[in-house]
């Protein structure tokens, strides 16, 4: 079982020419709400990744989080249930469901966002605790930061005593102490997420093998960086260094592109095996290609059977 403790947003997206001008009005193309938030991004990545056809009677992720107490909060929880995520430990509170406002500009549909975060910032360790109460080494406990960070910290550390495996999408980046490294196997940061923490900006390949030399030294045993249109690189302790270039396609919104790599990874390598670090890491490169090529968030994401047909070539 794959755990993700994480946030859950109402997404609001906008399609806009530009982004305007201070004191500035200007009329957006289009308009999409729907779920987002990256915990619940990735919980439906790793849903739908995970199942086989029609079967829906395993469920491979439960989800950490918590909604508003609202019609809002309601419909984020149906909307998980629907994509196959447990929700068990999802909790309505009294307080509003965070909400990201995503503008949508240009002719490849760069992304920047604005977050609410609402209930996410009421997680606790009772939260955790009574999650993680009958996981076992066998389970992975995936992470990002939209949530307190000392919450996840000490998710991090239990699972880790646990014997989990644990994935940290740093995401988004804040600088971090060094002993928080120490509970994390698998660190998956973009480029900006790379320089904050590393203070290298990883614009070539020797910038790129010198940051992910900064995350081993720190305790990171696998580091994949996600470089958008020039790829990942990846590292596994030093054992295995390479690059995997990115998939050509259309762009129609970048949104959760980097959610469907961070669930794709996760459900691949190492829960459950099917793949090696790299073929995991390809993999991963080609689910988030067709999520590129869709308009919104967790609803682009797609189907371990959609991956299959159009890149059956990797597919074991």
């Amino acid at each position: 079982m794959i755990y993700v403790l994480g946030s859950i947003n109402n997404d609001v997206s906008l399609e806009l020419e530009r982004i305007p001008k201070k004191g500035e009005t200007i009329i957006a193309d289009g308009c999409r709400m729907g779920l987002g938030g990256k915990g619940a991004n990735q919980a439906v990545a790793i849903a739908r990744l995970a199942m086989r056809g029609a079967d829906k009677a395993h469920k491979a992720v439960k989800m950490i989080g918590l909604v508003g107490n609202d019609a809002v909060g309601t419909e984020m929880i149906d909307k998980l249930d629907a994509a196959n995520v447990d929700t068990e430990f999802v909790r309505q509170v009294n307080r509003a469901t965070g909400t990201a406002i995503i503008a949508l500009t240009g002719k490849d549909k760069d992304n920047r966002i604005i977050v609410y975060s609402g209930a996410n910032l009421g997680l606790s360790k009772s939260d955790v605790d009574e999650a993680l109460e009958h996981a076992t080494s066998a389970d992975t406990l995936l992470c990002q930061l939209e949530v307190p960070l000392y919450i996840v910290a000490y998710a991090l550390r239990k699972a880790h005593a646990i014997g989990m495996t644990t994935v940290l999408n740093p995401a988004p980046a804040k600088e971090l102490p060094d002993d928080f490294y120490y509970n994390v196997d698998l660190i998956v940061p973009n480029e900006t997420e790379t320089q904050i923490l590393t203070g290298i900006n990883p614009k070539d390949w020797d910038s790129q093998l010198a940051a992910m030399r900064v995350f081993h030294e720190r305790g990171v045993r696998y580091v994949v960086l996600t470089l958008g249109a020039n790829g990942a690189a990846i590292s596994d302790n030093g054992k295995l260094i390479s690059h995997i270039p990115a998939c050509k396609t259309t762009v129609a919104d970048t949104t959760a592109a980097g959610d469907t790599f961070v669930g794709a990874l996760s459900l691949t390598y190492p829960h459950v095996g099917m793949y090696s670090f790299k073929e995991a890491c390809l993999f991963a490169t080609k689910a988030s290609s067709i999520t590129v090529s869709r308009r919104g968030a967790a609803e682009s994401i797609p189907s371990f059977d959609e991956v299959c047909s159009l890149y059956s070539n990797v597919i074991k």
